[in-house]
């Protein structure tokens, strides 16, 4: 349910950066989402499609950039995705979590003239 609100403010932002452009209509926001971010994808376009109606933002795509989770091995110091677990491919010690992965911002707002 979140993502309800979630949404909500990302309709605000786009609507916020879009207020002094000028343009005929928005056809693509894209937004980046890092896997740890705690939203689900089918929920956020969802939402989206609700919240845009009659809004500058109605009929725009919204492209979802999936984002890895990284995570760091303070043995070898090496960045690495997961896996099946936390444990680093090189030197097998485990790893440890970052802020890779828990992203969620707009990448982009198109328009077209």
């Amino acid at each position: 349910m979140h993502e309800y609100f979630v949404t909500r403010q990302l309709v605000k932002i786009a609507e916020d950066a879009l207020k002094d452009v000028s343009f005929k209509r928005v056809t693509r926001i894209k937004v980046v989402v890092g896997e740890l971010s705690g939203i689900i994808d089918e929920s956020l376009k969802f939402y989206f499609d609700i919240l845009t109606k009659g809004t500058i933002l109605e009929g725009a795509q919204l492209k979802i950039i999936p984002k890895k989770a990284l995570l760091y091995c303070q043995k070898c110091s090496e960045y690495f995705e997961r896996t099946k677990d936390f444990t680093c491919p090189k030197c097998l010690s485990l790893g440890k979590l970052t802020e890779h992965g828990k992203e969620f911002y707009i990448e982009s707002i198109e328009v077209d003239d």
